[in-house]
């Protein structure tokens, strides 16, 4: 026991570096950056943190190290689940951010400003004070704050977790759009997290408080699942609403053709696909139209969907290059032409192609090449 003990409190710990590591990646993209992931898993990073600290008492020695401790747990819900809302139920537009976010749905974070209050009030008790406080919460059950805030915070994290399941499973179902259940996964663990945590918190169990705050760190780790394996699946789930919308956006005979050549020219000449953060708003700005009217352009003229589009492209650069640059790598060639991943550029050029990259070189080229 105290081995399996040991190994989830690292996982703990591993799972607050993945937080604070797609942190960073988020940060320093090429393009905008997604303010409320980076809000999301900073937060999370700083939660599983204090998780694993909260049950050794070496930390308890700075208790000011817990403060706002709740006001993070009951932020990360409401932001989500309004970023969630505001993207898939309700009009949007490129540029949806946090900022938008707490100006569209600020009632939701009320609650987490009462935390905020709660805890500065709470943490101006002497230090001394306040680990005799926490020490005592950990041991024994009692109708004080620490368990009372407890209890708020993680029914509300839960009832956010399942408003968001219920918004993701309702478009599904509208917009006839396949559900992937890696996503039921990722929304249904903090539920089961919470549940956990709010257990072993109240039964003061180590072991089951540990097991929940493991579960928080396998979201993480199947979000980095989700977005290696379908690294267009939102993008392309937006795309189908917004395409459902565009019913009554004209699209004239001039601007159809005018879109065609603008396609031509930033597609064969400016290459535009290579750049592995391409977004649909990024080609309405390049062909001149709103990002409904690109919709209907891309889906009714060209007939394929955006990334079909792009895809499309860069695959085709990737066989020229494939067999025209033996010294490049096969995933030198996937970077070059706009693939973010060597899996997806091999799902890709499988789909288009019927085999992958390396073996249509090798197919293709007179010699030994390099793989």
């Amino acid at each position: 026991m105290e081995l399996l003990q040991s190994c989830l409190k690292s996982f703990v710990y591993f799972g607050s570096g993945l937080s604070f590591l797609y942190c960073f990646l988020e940060l320093t993209k090429k393009k905008r950056a997604n303010t409320t992931l980076i809000f999301v898993t900073f937060l999370t990073g700083a939660t599983l943190l204090r998780y694993a600290w909260y049950f050794d008492r070496v930390y308890l020695i700075s208790p000011y190290l817990f403060l706002f401790l709740y006001t993070g747990v009951s932020s990360v819900g409401p932001v989500l689940w309004s970023y969630v809302n505001s993207r898939l139920l309700e009009e949007w537009e490129e540029g949806v951010d946090l900022s938008f976010s707490i100006r569209k749905q600020w009632p939701h974070l009320v609650p987490a400003i009462l935390f905020a209050f709660s805890e500065i009030l709470f943490f101006t008790q002497d230090s001394g004070k306040l680990r005799e406080l926490m020490s005592s919460s950990q041991k024994e059950f009692s109708l004080d704050w620490i368990h009372v805030a407890a209890f708020l915070a993680s029914i509300q994290v839960s009832s956010y977790a399942i408003a968001c399941l219920r918004i993701y499973h309702k478009v599904s179902r509208k917009y006839e759009i396949y559900e992937l259940k890696l996503v039921w996964a990722v929304l249904l663990l903090p539920v089961i997290a919470n549940s956990f945590i709010g257990a072993a918190f109240f039964l003061k169990n180590m072991f089951l408080f540990e097991f929940g705050a493991s579960c928080v760190s396998m979201i993480l780790v199947l979000m980095f699942v989700l977005r290696e394996r379908n690294p267009d699946f939102f993008d392309e789930m937006r795309t189908v609403i917004r395409n459902s919308k565009y019913q009554n956006t004209a699209l004239l005979p001039q601007e159809i053709k005018q879109a065609d050549e603008k396609l031509r020219r930033i597609m064969e000449e400016e290459f535009v696909y290579r750049d592995s953060e391409l977004r649909l708003g990024d080609l309405a700005a390049g062909l001149g139209l709103s990002l409904h009217q690109t919709s209907r352009y891309l889906n009714e003229i060209q007939k394929m969907t955006f990334y079909e589009l792009i895809n499309r492209y860069r695959v085709k650069e990737a066989c020229q290059l494939l067999l025209s640059h033996a010294d490049k790598s096969v995933l030198e060639v996937g970077f070059e032409v706009g693939f973010n991943s060597k899996s997806a550029f091999n799902s890709q050029f499988v789909r288009a192609m019927g085999v992958s990259p390396g073996i249509y070189r090798k197919n293709k080229s007179i010699g030994p090449q390099k793989s």
